[in-house]
């Protein structure tokens, strides 16, 4: 009724497994992964004014929680607004990132 294979070279039917293998995850990653990823991928700034007597330790520690590290938010308000040190000017508008 069936008809019998006999494996004539073990190399050969080794490389035909791993290839239908890497045929079948890759199809299998391509058909399951998702597509459109829903979400707000820009990041949201808030405007600030500068007082006097402002610096950038007081700005960031009130929009930073517990879980952030104050020195890296710190960092990325001054790369957002070019800050090249504390030079903050009261009047000033600088941006700072919301989460």
């Amino acid at each position: 009724m069936f008809k019998k294979y006999r494996v004539v070279s073990k190399t050969r039917f080794a490389l035909f497994i791993i290839i239908m293998l890497v045929l079948i995850m890759g199809f299998m990653s391509f058909v399951i992964k998702p597509a459109y990823v829903s979400g707000s991928t820009e990041p949201v700034y808030e405007t600030v004014m500068v007082r006097s007597g402002d610096t950038l330790w007081e700005i960031a520690s009130r929009y930073v929680d517990d879980n952030t590290d104050i020195r890296m938010f710190i960092y990325d308000i001054s790369k957002i607004n070019e800050l090249s040190g504390a030079e903050l000017i009261p009047g000033q508008e600088i941006l700072v990132p919301v989460f």
